[in-house]
């Protein structure tokens, strides 16, 4: 019966950590994209920032040389995928709006 008990405990208590982790927000910003030169260029900054464990969406715009990425701030910060999009050589900046 203890045993019972413990496992229903247990069960409640991983419920109410998935439901707390999926009521996070998730955060958009916008990036500014230096070195695109062509159109393979947003597809290579794209994968670069969505290989960011807590990133949930990147679009990545030649024209506009700008990025839009969702993301999960418990996992990632905006700096963590400016970061990726540096590392990969398209430098980015935050773009505040």
């Amino acid at each position: 019966m203890n045993q019972l008990k413990l496992l229903i405990s247990m069960v409640f208590i991983s419920m109410l950590i998935l439901s707390t982790n999926a009521l996070a927000t998730n955060q958009v910003v916008k990036l500014s994209i230096e070195n695109m030169t062509c159109k393979m260029c947003d597809i290579t900054v794209r994968k670069a920032i969505e290989k960011v464990d807590g990133v949930t969406e990147a679009t990545v715009d030649y024209e506009t040389k700008t990025a839009q990425v969702t993301f999960n701030p418990e996992k990632t910060t905006a700096m963590k995928i400016e970061e990726a999009s540096t590392m990969a050589g398209y430098p980015a900046k935050l773009i505040k709006e």
